[in-house]
């Protein structure tokens, strides 16, 4: 039997140090600015600055759990944990999520509250403070952006800034009719479209790391297409027990067995079909296994390539 495995961490590496660092400094943007919005919901009696500073209170948790998860991720692998502690960063975006859905609810219930009972708001201030927010977010979106193709974490930290700007920007819109018009139920209405747009996006975070944990094949790969390539080089009879995975974020898997004549060069089949999966598929992390005859799922063993 002749196998391959490869793989590669220096890119990986280099693109979570960049996501940490950027996480870092949005953490410390969202924690001043979230603080300065729970003030500015107290004392102008504003419901949208408030949930828009529990929707911060949210990137702050999942901005902490994200970085807790870069640390783990880190790690060197163990016997127990031989792909390391990777998943961990799945882990706490689905954490994520599920706390973010947990905190539209409550936004909404608040707001539903407040149609009966409209307090006083000061549009002034409140307004003020909504802008500052919305400069505070367009930041943060910049830092992110760079990160979210190759990190989950980073993806919901980006999902959840823009949650925020759309809710700075509902914050503007609602102070400018409450100034203007005197009509207070734009406070709690524009609450309720916080909570309402969290949900949607949050759906999609939680189905993304479901699938992943479920080592479901990426999106971005067509499985038939792949092992349409692989067949199609030279001396390869079949490709069985082909699979593809995510361990985490940005760093995918395949597995498979490959049948090929007996006179080819098992080396050379390897690398190149190592080569097309790196190259067209952006697969680094291969495990291939030689055969010149199928395996049967109740035999222990195969003819070994020579």
């Amino acid at each position: 039997m002749s196998s391959e495995h490869s793989h590669s961490h220096g890119d990986f590496n280099e693109l979570r140090k960049k996501s940490k660092s950027a996480m870092i400094t949005v953490l410390v943007l969202t924690i001043t600015y979230m603080a300065i919005e729970v003030i500015a919901g107290i004392y102008t009696g504003s419901l949208a600055l408030i949930a828009d500073a529990g929707h911060m209170l949210g990137d702050v948790a999942a901005l902490i759990l994200a970085l807790i998860a870069v640390w783990f991720a880190g790690k060197t692998p163990s016997v127990s944990k031989t792909y390391g502690y990777y998943r961990t960063e799945i882990l706490a975006a689905l954490l994520n999520g599920l706390a973010l859905i947990g905190l539209s609810l409550y936004i909404l219930y608040e707001a539903f509250q407040r149609f009966t009972h409209p307090p006083e708001i000061l549009s002034g201030p409140m307004f003020g403070v909504a802008v500052g927010g919305l400069v505070i977010n367009l930041i943060a979106m910049k830092l992110l952006s760079s990160s979210t193709d190759n990190s989950l974490n980073a993806k919901a930290a980006y999902l959840e800034v823009l949650g925020d700007l759309l809710g700075s920007v509902a914050v503007i819109i609602a102070s400018l009719v409450i100034m203007f018009t005197g009509w207070k139920l734009a406070d709690p209405l524009v609450s309720g479209f916080i909570g309402l747009m969290i949900l949607p996006r949050t759906w999609t975070l939680i189905r993304e790391c479901v699938h992943i944990l479920m080592e479901g094949t990426p999106a971005h790969i067509d499985i038939q297409k792949l092992k349409e390539r692989l067949t199609s080089v030279v001396g390869v009879l079949n490709v069985h027990d082909l699979h593809v995975w995510t361990i985490t974020s940005g760093r995918d898997a395949i597995s498979a067995h490959i049948l090929v004549e007996e006179t080819v060069q098992p080396d050379a089949i390897l690398s190149a079909i190592s080569d097309i999966a790196q190259a067209e598929f952006n697969l680094h992390h291969s495990t291939l296994q030689i055969e010149q005859k199928e395996c049967k799922s109740e035999q222990w063993a195969c003819m070994t390539a020579q």
